[in-house]
């Protein structure tokens, strides 16, 4: 006998699953909107270089950290080696704000980014994984048809 979180999990588990990662893909797709605002306001400022990894040669394919403080507020960043170059080595860097100026951006990040890209490639999966029963049905409709 099958216990009801089991039978639960069988009959909805896709379904979940498919919503979930529809909403981390919408969270994908609003953190790519944000960078592409901040990116066309172009509100260049200076932001402190408080932290940069130690080497730009040996990042590895995830990129390095940076810490840069803006405002009062400490940001962590990540970014590949080109922005290691940009910042490596120098007490201040510019960098794009907001109009609040409470979020910065490398001045390259949204165009080497493809947020909005995968978020949607994400959000379209993620609708397919939710709706593959109805999927399934429809075509199996069609070809009895």
């Amino acid at each position: 006998m099958k216990s009801k979180s089991h039978t639960f999990l069988n009959k909805y588990g896709l379904k979940i699953g498919g919503l979930f990662m529809v909403l981390v893909s919408l969270l994908v797709i609003r953190n790519g909107v944000i960078k592409k605002k901040i990116t066309e306001e172009n509100r260049i400022v200076s932001a402190k270089v408080l932290e940069t990894p130690l080497d730009c040669d040996d990042l590895g394919r995830r990129g390095g950290y940076y810490k840069l403080e803006f405002n009062g507020m400490v940001f962590v960043k990540n970014g590949n080696r080109l922005i290691c170059e940009q910042v490596f080595g120098k007490e201040s860097v510019d960098v794009l704000t907001n109009l609040k100026r409470n979020k910065i951006v490398f001045i390259n990040e949204y165009k080497n980014s493809n947020d909005i890209l995968y978020g949607t490639l994400l959000v379209l999966m993620g609708l397919v994984i939710t709706f593959i029963d109805k999927i399934k049905s429809l075509s199996n409709k069609n070809s009895k048809n």
